[in-house]
């Protein structure tokens, strides 16, 4: 699997500007303390700064786990990857459902990516909030999303399926996914675009 200049330079570009919101804040709350006190400004200011850490923290720790290399081994279990992947779709102001059967095994290599990337282009079809639903068993994993409007475009389909190269940062992420799927060998469907509905074979 081969990834072009411009893929990468969209991807890195994607994932710094969802970044850059949260830290930003942070800094504004700091400057607030610096130029009026801490008695001034005092909880208002601190509560921006740690809402803001907090968001970054949850949004570094799901990108290395769905684009970087933390995820690119076999040691991450559905139970490691659930709070991680909660957090990122808490602070999107998306309500999480994830129901992992008990006992479940950690999946083979590339699984929890291509899970969790799929969940991402499920928050992406809902322009205006809803829920992300992830659901573990033995022998599936099912993706969906429901929300006013929830669609998943027919250029976000033919990127996740290779057909089409992303043009901008909002389909690099299905492209990646589906590149990500591809190189593992991992077997997937799309379900339904509106609602959008992914069924991933763990095995």
């Amino acid at each position: 699997m081969s990834i072009s200049p411009r893929h990468l330079d969209l991807l890195l570009s994607r994932l710094f500007h969802d970044l850059i919101g949260p830290a930003s804040a942070a800094r504004n709350g700091l400057e607030l303390v610096r130029e009026f006190g801490a008695d001034d400004v005092g909880a208002e200011a601190m509560d921006l700064v740690a809402g803001s850490v907090d968001q970054v923290a949850a949004r570094l720790t799901f990108f290395r786990m769905t684009f970087g290399g933390a995820g690119s081994g076999g040691g991450i279990g559905y139970l490691d990857a659930r709070p991680v992947l909660a957090d990122y779709l808490t602070h999107r102001k998306l309500e999480p459902r994830i129901a992992i059967a008990d006992g479940l095994p950690k999946p083979r290599a590339g699984v929890i990516k291509v899970m969790l990337g799929l969940a991402v282009v499920a928050a992406e079809s809902l322009p205006r909030g809803g829920v992300v639903s992830v659901s573990v068993t033995a022998d599936e994993i099912r993706i969906g999303a429901e929300g006013t409007d929830a669609a998943l475009s027919e250029k976000a389909q033919q990127a996740l399926s290779g057909a089409l190269e992303p043009e901008d940062e909002v389909l690099v992420v299905p492209a990646t996914v589906g590149m990500t799927a591809r190189r593992f060998e991992i077997d997937y469907s799309v379900t339904g675009a509106a609602p959008p509905g992914f069924s991933v074979r763990p095995d």
